[in-house]
């Protein structure tokens, strides 16, 4: 296993909540990374998708410090410490709101430990609204080849949703210049899944940002087009004011957004949805679905107008 230095954890008043003595599994967990458990905190909420790992909570140590503690699935382990080593990477290098996991075997599985952070619930949809929430967070990049992930989703609609596929097909001939240039697109660091739920906020300041499952390099315009659109799936018309607005200033005003990518951005937001429309597939979740189908549409149909709101056509 890698060697990590042990991040600190949040220290709060206790609650009533799990107050009997803590299950022998997350005892012997703990204990392999040199902490005593007190208890369980189920009325903690945890951020992040919890179809990530095998098992999730949050856990009290003796000091009364709050940690998330994950079980691993077969095969994670080499992608989560991967993963764990670029976040401690980053921590290293002095970027705030990197929650760092650790990772340690107990009782045959494999166990993460990271610190609990503390974040206040994002209010939704009004937050699309808030300027100050664009502006705050910093930017990283993604991993995953867009270009092939369409072209395999579109095959598999194609056999088992024929009508969903010729629906996709004109919105796909829209993307074909930027998986044309996909390979020259330059790359860097990207979280992969950067969303207004992967953030936890504290008032309209990030205080960490989570679930970096997705992390690697990609076009220096990933997260960024996978925010704006996960704003913009709230309420389209979002994307031309307040959080939206302030993040393209700041991406400007950091030099992230420069005449030479800015054509990518449009492209970059419509090719991501398409990952959310595969996860509405996988879940069978019909409304969302025809929701996400609209909203690819909108947004492709949109392109020039957004980019005159966004100031780049």
């Amino acid at each position: 296993m890698h060697s990590f230095a042990r991040p600190g954890a949040a220290h709060v008043a206790p609650d009533s909540s799990a107050l009997c003595a803590p299950p022998p599994w997350a005892v012997e967990a703990l204990a392999a990374f040199g902490l005593d458990c007190a208890r369980l905190r189920p009325g903690l909420p945890l951020a992040a998708s919890p179809e990530r790992c095998a098992l999730r909570a949050a856990v009290e140590d003796r000091h009364g410090a709050l940690w998330v503690l994950e079980r691993l699935h077969p095969g994670q382990q080499a992608r989560r410490e991967a993963v764990a080593r670029v976040q401690q990477a980053l921590a290293a290098a002095g970027l705030a709101g990197v929650p760092a996991w650790l990772p340690a075997r107990a009782g045959g599985q494999l166990w993460q430990v990271a610190p609990f952070v503390h974040g206040d619930p994002l209010p939704r949809p009004a937050y699309v609204e808030d300027a100050a929430r664009g502006a705050a967070p910093e930017h990283t990049a993604p991993a995953a080849d867009l270009p092939a992930f369409a072209f395999e989703l579109r095959a598999t609609v194609g056999r088992t949703r024929p009508a969903l596929g010729a629906a996709l097909d004109p919105i796909l001939a829209a993307l074909a210049p930027l998986f044309a240039a996909w390979a020259e697109l330059p790359r860097t660091l990207v979280h992969g899944d950067l969303h207004p739920l992967n953030v936890l906020w504290r008032g309209q300041e990030v205080a960490a940002v989570v679930d970096w499952e997705f992390a690697g390099q990609g076009p220096d315009l990933y997260d960024a087009a996978n925010l704006l659109g996960c704003v913009g799936s709230e309420d389209p018309s979002a994307l031309g004011r307040g959080l939206c607005a302030a993040l393209l200033a700041g991406l400007r005003a950091g030099g992230v957004l420069r005449a030479d990518n800015a054509p990518w951005l449009h492209p970059l937001l419509v090719a991501v949805r398409l990952g959310w429309l595969s996860e509405w597939l996988r879940k069978n979740d019909r409304e969302m679905l025809d929701m996400e189908l609209d909203y690819l549409r909108l947004l492709t149909r949109s392109r020039g107008a957004l980019e005159r709101v966004w100031g780049l056509g």
